[in-house]
């Protein structure tokens, strides 16, 4: 079943909507939907259900709204704080950070960060980045789209890290594994905030500041990964032990 975004709507049984222009050309040229195919059409903020194709042409596609239909979501929210990785690396972790149940990504300027962008081209990654985000959440079929926030230098988002369990990973710790922290109980907020450092990695003052803010420094072994591959692994493993890669229904 082929999964449209509606975002901003209220999708009631029984109502007639209308498909966003960004999807009206993919669904009549692309996929050749026609009327009496059927769909998904969630609101990116929790709401899924099924649909009709009702009416199909070039410039409108009209979707009957029907039963509500389960949310693949976890219940764990992580926020991914991301150093920007040079060429279509940060293209490649947002994708698979949204595959994975990411609830938000911040992409936070370090000391080590290679790419750097005038404002312009800020706003054109950031487009880019919302368009990937919008269709890798439609392909793992999401309810939620994840928010995807402008580009921070660290110092700027140190303070909202208090009060949550917040892990970095760091190469040169030696002695905390991550696996240790997920052998805790989840967070009673079932929160995380995931720091990953560019490709350089975080020089020693970034980390002392991330500590001194309350952030937990930890290694996932004795391998050192790219940036991009670092992301991908230690979120994969938190939603195995915390959130839903395990199989598992969970009521912490």
């Amino acid at each position: 079943m082929h999964y449209f975004f509606l975002e901003g709507q209220i999708l009631t049984p029984g109502a007639e909507v209308e498909l966003g222009s960004e999807d009206v050309n993919h669904a009549y040229r692309v996929l050749r939907l026609k009327a009496g195919d059927y769909v998904a059409v969630a609101d990116g903020r929790g709401m899924v259900r099924s649909g009709l194709i009702a009416a199909s042409g070039p410039k409108k596609v009209i979707v009957l709204l029907g039963d509500q239909l389960p949310a693949a979501e976890s219940f764990l929210k992580i926020t991914l704080f991301q150093s920007p990785a040079k060429g279509e690396k940060m293209d490649m972790i947002i994708r698979q950070a949204v595959e994975l149940g990411v609830t938000q990504i911040v992409p936070v300027y370090t000391a080590r960060s290679i790419p750097r962008w005038n404002s312009r081209l800020e706003e054109k990654k950031i487009e880019r980045w919302r368009s990937i985000i919008r269709s890798a959440a439609a392909q793992c079929r999401r309810a939620y789209l994840p928010h995807l926030e402008n580009l921070h230098d660290l110092k700027s988002v140190l303070s909202r890290i208090e009060g949550y369990k917040t892990l970095v990973l760091f190469e040169e710790e030696k002695n905390i594994f991550l696996t240790q922290i997920l052998k805790q109980p989840c967070p009673e907020n079932k929160t995380v905030f995931l720091f990953i450092g560019p490709e350089g990695g975080f020089d020693s003052r970034e980390i002392e500041a991330l500590n001194e803010a309350g952030a937990e420094t930890v290694h996932v072994g004795q391998r050192i990964m790219r940036t991009e591959t670092a992301a991908v692994a230690a979120i994969a493993v938190i939603q195995a032990a915390w959130g839903d890669l395990s199989g598992e229904r969970k009521s912490w």
